[in-house]
């Protein structure tokens, strides 16, 4: 995938929408038992032609123990609507919204955006209806008890692979840590960041080769990073507090850019804590 000098350089901006505590093994695959780590829910928007929302975050009305049992909270600036109106966002602009997978902390708020567009994977929307038992409750699904889960919008449409969505955003298929997850590359005047969902949940992931912690199919989600970095020179992870380096509210920067992107490993002896 190459940039044209035609390609817009979008705005990135993280949004803080609630904090979980959670075992650090379960973003970085064997490393980290018993290690309690605070990690945030981050919504994206990218800012360019249009206006595009990328997860969605946990659902505003729904109760932590509603969802996986994982502690969960959050502050009256985290609420999704108060941290869109902190940066001067307006539900009814956001024309499209992207959803990197379909669990319960990314893809919970779409009816927030009366008027846009919703696109996930087809495999990914397929999977979710009627997932495996051990994940239903991870996609909101009605076989966990959920009547009807978020994402089931009346806009809500499917594409299938990778697909160009706007001049300098296109989605790829990094399966693992489900079947149908996608990440969002984004070119911006600082470069091209892709925004990678829980397939890179934290910078220590591609850092030290760990795929994340919970998935379906952990050599999926090992091919994924590898294909990540083939696509783009910086990556932004779902559950690092490092992205929202300047508060709540932070635009994706020079700083985020000078965070190196490690080549592919070579074949050798896997990473240990």
């Amino acid at each position: 995938m190459s940039e044209t000098q035609t390609d817009p350089a979008w705005q990135i901006l993280a949004l803080d929408t609630g904090t979980s505590m959670l075992e650090k093994s379960m973003l970085t695959y064997t490393s980290g038992f018993g290690e309690i780590v605070r990690v945030p829910r981050v919504m994206w928007v990218l800012r360019g032609p249009t206006t595009i929302v990328v997860d969605t975050s946990v659902p505003m009305n729904g109760r932590p123990s509603e969802f996986i049992g994982e502690d969960f909270s959050r502050e009256a600036h985290q609420v999704p609507a108060n941290a869109l109106s902190q940066a001067g966002i307006d539900p009814a602009d956001v024309e499209l919204v992207l959803l990197t997978h379909l669990h319960w902390d990314h893809a919970g708020n779409c009816d927030l955006f009366p008027d846009a567009r919703v696109l996930v994977q087809q495999q990914e929307l397929r999977y979710a209806i009627s997932p495996g038992r051990f994940f239903r409750r991870s996609f909101l699904s009605p076989l966990s008890g959920w009547e009807r889960p978020p994402y089931l919008v009346p806009r809500l449409d499917v594409v299938d692979g990778q697909t160009t969505i706007a001049p300098g955003v296109v989605v790829v298929p990094v399966p693992g840590h489900t079947p149908g997850s996608q990440a969002v590359i984004v070119n911006t005047r600082h470069g091209r960041f892709a925004i990678a969902g829980d397939a890179i949940c934290t910078y220590e992931n591609i850092e030290a080769d760990l795929p994340p912690g919970f998935h379906t199919d952990v050599d999926a989600s090992i091919s994924s990073m590898d294909l990540v970095r083939q696509f783009t020179g910086h990556v932004l992870p779902s559950h690092d507090y490092a992205v929202l380096s300047d508060g709540p509210v932070t635009e994706i920067g020079a700083v985020h850019a000078a965070r190196p992107l490690p080549p592919i490993p070579a074949a050798g002896p896997r990473p240990t804590s």
